[in-house]
């Protein structure tokens, strides 16, 4: 699979997915932060809290494992793909940890599921088994976009991550690749 590819959106838009590099920190940062706030901050805890963060995130990331990428229209980052090694994947089914980010203005574009698509081909072509998806149950587009890409729920955290004075639930997509 090349590592860089380019797609024509609707309007003829150019849009161009390639693997993050450290000087897109900030950029990346920016982009996650663009959405709701409780996103925001617990991703943060996945992405780096800043730029020097999330600079040596990028670093260290093993890509033989791991796929960290954005979608990129005129060099702005506009969506961000994640594909992570599972911890709980076994030896017997290998699985992908699998988060996307669209930035707002960017939603209902096809980006989404564009990154998903790229996501699956990557994921077999590197013998996965399995995609996972962990959302929160409040962000109602996310689900829908992984439902339209064929997951199917497993299972429900209920009130299992604490926002504020908010409890939320997380929902747990999945996708064979076999």
């Amino acid at each position: 699979m090349r590592e860089i590819l380019t797609y024509r959106l609707a309007g003829a838009t150019k849009i161009t997915f390639r693997p993050a590099r450290p000087d897109d920190a900030a950029e990346i940062i920016a982009a996650v932060r663009s959405s709701a706030q409780e996103r925001s901050y617990v991703l943060m805890e996945v992405y780096g809290k800043d730029a020097e963060a999330q600079r040596a995130y990028i670093e260290r990331l093993d890509r033989e494992h791991n796929l960290f990428l954005v979608a990129t229209v005129n060099e702005k980052i506009v969506g961000i793909l994640a594909l992570l090694d599972s911890l709980l994947c076994s030896a017997t089914a290998p699985a992908l940890s699998v988060g996307v980010h669209i930035v707002r203005d960017w939603r209902g574009r096809g980006i989404g599921s564009a990154l998903l698509r790229y996501a699956m081909r990557w994921a077999k072509e590197h013998d996965y088994r399995r995609l996972e998806a962990d959302i929160f149950t409040t962000n109602e587009r996310s689900v829908h976009l992984f439902e339209k890409a064929g997951f199917q729920e497993e299972t429900c955290r209920r009130r299992s991550v604490q926002v504020g004075v908010q409890r939320i639930s997380e929902v747990i997509l999945t996708k064979s690749l076999r």
